[in-house]
């Protein structure tokens, strides 16, 4: 079972609208955390429903009412040193040529 964390929170919701209150862009967030953007979107989502707000700016204002507005340190090695998730682009651009080149015949 996952802990929970603040109003129930899971931690890596209240990374997300820690950095996000302190103006990291999604990618940035994305990259941070080692995952997809889609899946760091996501995230924010869940964050946002759970604290019953629809934007993104309302979002930084229910973390600052709620004291979650303190400036993060700068980030550390360990955090920078994040592998990013593979991504098989290569392998869908051949698939796309093979069917290309099926349909071309």
């Amino acid at each position: 079972m996952r802990e929970k964390g603040f109003a129930g929170f899971s931690a890596r919701e209240l990374k997300v609208i820690a950095w996000r209150t302190n103006g990291v862009k999604g990618p940035e967030i994305a990259r941070r955390l080692g995952c997809q953007r889609h899946a760091a979107y996501c995230l924010l989502n869940q964050a946002m429903r759970k604290a019953g707000v629809d934007d993104v700016c309302l979002l930084t204002r229910w973390a600052m009412a709620h004291g979650m507005d303190e400036a993060l340190g700068p980030e550390t090695a360990e955090e920078r040193e994040i592998k990013r998730p593979k991504i098989f682009k290569q392998r869908i651009r051949l698939g796309r040529l093979r069917r290309a080149r099926i349909a071309l015949r």
